[in-house]
C-alpha cells in the first residue's frame, strides 16, 4: 500500500501532462534545437558527445540527488512532456522511471528506455568468481550500474546514436562522426583502467554502496559493499558482521563513500576497522561542485581510477 501511496502523485502528474500539453504539441518549436530529457548523468553526456549542437540536453535530476529515489516535479513531468524526447535506464535505477513513461505515453515524445536491451547486463563469461558473498543485497535481477564499465558505455552509445538518427535523421552524418569519437575516447579509458589495475594482487575494496560490480568482471575489482544495489537498502546485523570480518580478513585500509551519500552503518564500520576514507563517484548525478569545476564522465572516471590505483594491492 506504501509503494502505492507513492505512485499515486505521478499517476496525477500524468493526467495534468495530458491536460497542459495537448494544444502545445501541435504547435511548432520556434527552436531549431531539439530538447532531450535524460535521468542519469552517464546518458546525459552521452547524449551531449553524441548530439553536439543540434541538441538542447536536459536530466530531470537536480545535483546531488540520489539517482535510486529522486522523485520528479509536476514541473519536471510537463517539461519532458513538451520535450522530443525522454531516455532512462530502467532496470530499477530510478523508481519513478516507468510510471512516468506510462504517463507520457501519449504525447508526442519519443520514449527510450536503456534498460529493454538485455545484452547490455549480460557477463562475457571472464570470471568465474562468485558473488554470493559480495551481493547478498542485491534488489531485482540485475546490476543497472552498466555505466562504471568503459565498454558497456560504448554500447549504450551505440543504441542512443541509432536513436537520435531516428530522431533527427538530417544529422545522421554528424551524429555517426560523433559516436566514433566518443567510442574512441572510451577506449582509451578502458586501456588505462586495464594497465593500472592488471599487475594488483588484492583487488578487494569496501563501498558504502554495491555500485561497482561491473568492475569484477572488466578489471577483477571485488567488492565487499555495505548497502545493495540501492542506495537506501542497508544490510542485516549477521552481514554488518561478515562485512567486517572480511574487511579485516583482507587488511583493507580504506572504506569507499560515494560523492553524494554517507550512512551511519558505513561509518560503524569505518570506525570499527579503523579505516581512512576516500570520495569515489558513482557517477549517476553530478553535484554541484562537479558542474562548477567542469567534470565530465571521462575527468570522474579518471578520477575513480586514482581512488582504485590507491586503495589496491
Amino acid at each position: 500500500m506504501k509503494s502505492l501511496y507513492k505512485l499515486l502523485p505521478l499517476l496525477f502528474i500524468g493526467l495534468l501532462v495530458t491536460g497542459c500539453t495537448s494544444a502545445s504539441n501541435d504547435m511548432p518549436s520556434s527552436n531549431d534545437n531539439l530538447t532531450v530529457y535524460t535521468t542519469i548523468y552517464p546518458i546525459q553526456y552521452i547524449v551531449e558527445q553524441i548530439g553536439g549542437d543540434s541538441l538542447t540536453v536536459k536530466s530531470v535530476y537536480p545535483p546531488g540527488v540520489d539517482a535510486h529515489t529522486y522523485e520528479p516535479t509536476s514541473k519536471d513531468m510537463t517539461d519532458i512532456a513538451e520535450s522530443d524526447a525522454f531516455i532512462y535506464l530502467g532496470a530499477g535505477m530510478e523508481s519513478f522511471a516507468q510510471t512516468a513513461a506510462g504517463a507520457l505515453e501519449k504525447q508526442d515524445v519519443l520514449l527510450m528506455e536503456i534498460g529493454k536491451h538485455e545484452e547490455l547486463f549480460q557477463s562475457s563469461g571472464s570470471t568465474e568468481h562468485d558473488h554470493e558473498d559480495e551481493h547478498e543485497h542485491h534488489h531485482g535481477d540485475q546490476d543497472p550500474h552498466i555505466w562504471i564499465d568503459p565498454l558497456r558505455m560504448i554500447e549504450m552509445a551505440a543504441i542512443i546514436k541509432d536513436e537520435l538518427i531516428t530522431l533527427n535523421p538530417d544529422e545522421e552524418t554528424a551524429y555517426t562522426d560523433n559516436f566514433a569519437a566518443l567510442k574512441e575516447d572510451l577506449l582509451q579509458l578502458d586501456q588505462q583502467f586495464t594497465e593500472t589495475l592488471e599487475s594488483k594482487e588484492n583487488k578487494k575494496i569496501l563501498v558504502s554502496h554495491a555500485a561497482f560490480g561491473y568492475w569484477e568482471e572488466r578489471y577483477g575489482i571485488e567488492q565487499i559493499s555495505v548497502n545493495g544495489i540501492s542506495s537506501s537498502s542497508e544490510p542485516s546485523q549477521k552481514e554488518l558482521t561478515e562485512i567486517i570480518d572480511q574487511a579485516k580478513e583482507y587488511n583493507l585500509d580504506y572504506i569507499l563513500f560515494e560523492q553524494n551519500s554517507s550512512n551511519r552503518v558505513s561509518e560503524v564500520i569505518q570506525n570499527e576497522i579503523g579505516a581512512e576514507v576516500l570520495t569515489i563517484h558513482n557517477l549517476s548525478v553530478l553535484t554541484d561542485e562537479d558542474i562548477a569545476n567542469n567534470e565530465d564522465y571521462l575527468s570522474l572516471m579518471t578520477y575513480n581510477l586514482e581512488i582504485l590505483d590507491q586503495a589496491t594491492k
